[in-house]
């Protein structure tokens, strides 16, 4: 089974070394590289990659789910059976692409020709919380939280980052919805896979170090009982993550009327949350949470409101 292995870059000049480091530190290499640029200006590109690595320069910034598309297309052009995408601020550890091709051909065929995916664990640094894979439920995406001794646990959606795509899933799919720019992408097109009846895998063996580069973590403010997450983000970002989390609920899950209403407005908490897991109630406080501190993040209180309006009114077109 061939594997191309897909980095993505934009502007990772700190991080994009210690990314194809880990790959080539694979017990099991992938037999090829490409690394997708989004028109970096920071010398990302201004080195000498392994003799084994592709490199494309898109023009433009065409996101993460467009230059996945554009992996995607190479892979499937040059005939790889697998593509195993890696954001360029993730470093595998040794054994994980051999620990995920040798648990899919421990399989019987009738299961591995409904897999769509198997995923690494995403460890996020420094605090190497894990990344859990997340189900489809009617009570909402759920995380799914495995038995300790439960090595291996289907699930429906994973981040793109270590995960391991079925390239003839993929030619029978088609590619990821570029729109969706940066953020959930990985969200539609999972459920894509899973509404064509395909399925996903995590292996808790094989792990990723997600967050290389150290991007702050969540702020904690505890008052009283009342303990408070702040959240920092670009507002690019914060653009992205409303719109397209509203835009997937209202246009692209098939489900009828009275079940994206339930979805956007579920007051209950479901696995992995503390608080209210309806997609309104939690784009509404992910706005709220630079709202509370407006000095400073104005641009990030407009973003979030343009991509609120944006996903509310199906206007996935625009580009931030």
């Amino acid at each position: 089974m061939r594997v191309l292995a897909h980095i993505h870059t934009f502007n990772e000049a700190a991080v994009i070394e210690r990314a194809i480091a880990g790959l080539e530190r694979q017990t099991r290499r992938p037999d090829a590289l490409i690394v997708v640029d989004n028109g970096s200006t920071d010398g990302t590109l201004d080195r000498t990659f392994p003799e084994w690595a592709t490199i494309i320069r898109n023009p433009k910034n065409v996101g993460v789910s467009g230059s996945i598309g554009n992996g995607i297309t190479y892979a499937l052009d040059q005939g790889f059976d697998w593509i195993w995408i890696l954001d360029a601020d993730a470093v595998a550890d040794p054994e994980a692409l051999a620990t995920l091709l040798d648990e899919y051909a421990s399989w019987p065929s009738s299961r591995q020709e409904e897999t769509a995916f198997i995923a690494c664990l995403p460890l996020d640094q420094p605090d190497n919380n894990p990344r859990h894979g997340r189900l489809f439920t009617p009570s909402g995406r759920v995380v799914v939280t495995p038995a300790p001794d439960q090595r291996g646990y289907p699930c429906h959606i994973s981040i793109w980052s270590g995960c391991l795509y079925r390239l003839a899933v993929v030619r029978r799919i088609g590619l990821p919805n570029p729109d969706y720019f940066l953020d959930r992408g990985e969200l539609e097109y999972s459920y894509r896979m899973m509404k064509a009846g395909y399925k996903g895998f995590i292996h808790q063996d094989a792990v990723i170090r997600q967050n290389i580069r150290g991007e702050p973590l969540p702020k904690r403010v505890q008052s009283g009982p009342i303990t408070l997450k702040f959240f920092e983000a670009a507002p690019l970002r914060c653009y992205y993550l409303c719109r397209n989390t509203l835009y997937f609920t209202l246009y692209d899950l098939t489900d009828g009327p009275l079940a994206k209403f339930h979805e956007l407005f579920r007051l209950l908490s479901t696995p992995g949350r503390s608080a209210p897991s309806g997609i309104a109630w939690q784009t509404a406080l992910f706005a709220l949470n630079f709202a509370l501190r407006p000095l400073g993040h104005g641009a990030q209180i407009h973003a979030c409101l343009r991509g609120i309006w944006d996903g509310l009114t199906g206007n996935i077109a625009p580009r931030y």
